[in-house]
């Protein structure tokens, strides 16, 4: 309702109550306090929600995943002596789960199998690569891994690697390798390690270095610059 009153000129003038005292207005600030309220709650579950299925999802990701730590314990043992001590195939089986694919072969009267797995926490396209004999294995391979190397390697420091740098050294100040292979024969252990990430040249450029027993044997690169 409107208020009259009488002005200093002794006229009469209908002055209007303020929005705010109208009930109008009340009615609709409750209206929209509790639209306000029901969205927060509504935003507050959603993001209680989107959070559970973030940490669930991020767990199912990473479910079955294989790590680079699962993959450097994988035990080999030596081929000419039936990888005796390697981890068995079954057991791997039960650590990873089903592999991509097996393949076999027979050489000199040697039965190998050659497992590969696709289910590893390194990027599409990585693959952990597992050789046995006797069921044991004796080889395995870390190939396609998805490395965010900080050192930016150059052909001065690849020229710079000496005979004889423990595996450990060399991995402490460069990282560790895209790629892995780790074999077991007649007694002597060969890791040939390859390096694609961090690595300065051309498109493609890498090297790969080998350790003979735990020491730098020989190395080799492509496109360096």
């Amino acid at each position: 309702m409107s208020k009259k009153v009488v002005g200093e000129d002794g006229r009469t003038y209908k002055v209007k109550k303020p929005f705010y005292k109208r009930v109008w207005f009340w009615i609709l600030a409750v209206i929209v306090v509790l639209v306000i309220g029901g969205s927060l709650g509504s935003k507050s579950n959603s993001n209680h929600t989107d959070n559970s299925n973030k940490s669930t999802s991020a767990k199912t990701d990473n479910s079955g995943k294989i790590t680079r730590s699962q993959f450097d314990s994988i035990k080999i043992g030596d081929l000419m002596n039936n990888a005796q001590g390697g981890d068995t195939l079954d057991s791997l089986k039960k650590k990873f789960g089903k592999p991509q694919s097996t393949s076999s072969d027979t050489t000199n009267g040697v039965k190998t199998d050659v497992v590969t797995w696709t289910n590893v926490a390194g990027g599409f396209g990585a693959n952990v690569i597992v050789s046995f004999t006797d069921n044991h294995a004796y080889d395995k391979n870390l190939t396609g891994y998805k490395l965010s190397r900080k050192q930016n390697i150059k052909l001065s420091d690849f020229e710079s690697f000496n005979n004889g740098m423990k595996y450990s050294d060399f991995t402490a100040k460069w990282g560790q390798p895209d790629y892995y292979n780790e074999s077991l024969i007649n007694g002597s252990t060969t890791i040939i390690a390859g390096y694609t990430s961090g690595v300065k040249g051309g498109l493609g450029a890498n090297f790969n270095v080998t350790f003979t027993n735990g020491a730098l044997s020989g190395k080799t690169q492509s496109d360096m610059k």
